[in-house]
């Protein structure tokens, strides 16, 4: 017969079990004690508590859509349980609004050309993920720099290295719309669009995102007219990313795991082919069709 386990075991270990006295009642864990002596009027919604557990998820947690909507499902009985605990609280729990809501404020859509899935990894740190790199940067933002730089000086240099063709650096290019690509004046971007063979899109935590704007705001608050090994650099740097065609929307993920964010595949169709050919040339080469 296994031992029972003593009242008197130590309240910390993990496997104390307290057993109430034949005839008594079971003891209500304390949460469920405070959280009775709270008037209805001053609970939190069960709607509300949803909400908050799933913009955690997106802010803190990094979540790609699946988790996010699995982390509604269990703050929602959570919730049920609660009220089953406390008495009802105010309101209904509609898990797809709240999970609308937190994507189209929290997240945002982006396509990338690809010709194999993995290629959406950056050459350097590439074992990191989203959301460490967004904690790493928020502490060193809150210990030094300026209040309103967004990225670090170093960083923002690497990024716009990166949004200038230089991609060997710990990011990965994107676009809101690849249609854009399709038609760049920038023949670099372009062939990119014509060649790839499928279009991916991620729908990512829009904290991950680090946009062109954010990258000279963080150069031009960080650079120094005394440093003379830089500063010509920085300048460049600024009058390159402000002459990008706004309507290219290009911005950059740092972190290895965009995979994790993918939502949809689709083969390439702007990818040049037979039936990309001009007129001219079809006439030239004798083909008609």
């Amino acid at each position: 017969m296994p031992e029972r386990i003593q009242a008197s075991s130590p309240a910390h270990s993990p496997a104390t079990l307290i057993v109430p006295e034949a005839g008594s009642r079971p003891t209500e864990p304390d949460g469920n004690l405070r959280a009775r002596a709270i008037q209805g009027g001053e609970r939190c919604t069960a709607s509300s508590f949803v909400k908050a557990r799933a913009q955690l998820a997106a802010s803190l947690s990094g979540a790609n859509v699946e988790a996010l909507r699995n982390e509604i499902g269990l703050a929602e009985q959570r919730a049920a349980q609660w009220s089953t605990a406390t008495g009802p609280s105010a309101g209904s729990v509609n898990c797809d609004d709240i999970f609308d809501d937190v994507l189209a404020s929290l997240y945002v859509k982006q396509q990338r050309f690809q010709t194999e899935d993995s290629h959406c990894k950056p050459v350097e740190e590439d074992k990191t993920s989203a959301i460490a790199h967004v904690r790493n940067t928020a502490r060193e933002r809150s210990s030094v720099g300026h209040y309103l730089e967004r990225y670090p000086l170093d960083l923002a240099r690497k990024a716009a290295w990166h949004i200038r063709g230089l991609t060997d650096s710990p990011f990965v290019s994107m676009v809101e719309d690849a249609s854009q690509l399709a038609v760049s004046r920038d023949p670099w971007a372009k062939r990119i669009a014509n060649n790839a063979r499928t279009l991916h899109t991620y729908t990512v935590p829009r904290a991950t995102i680090w946009t062109p704007e954010g990258i000279i705001g963080s150069i031009a608050l960080g650079m120094n007219v005394d440093d003379e090994d830089n500063i010509d650099m920085d300048t460049n740097h600024i009058v390159a990313l402000s002459r990008t065609p706004t309507q290219e929307t290009e911005v950059l993920f740092r972190g290895g795991n965009l995979g994790e964010y993918r939502t949809a595949c689709e083969p390439n169709p702007y990818a040049a082919g037979p039936s990309s050919k001009s007129r001219a040339q079809r006439l030239a080469t004798g083909d008609s069709n």
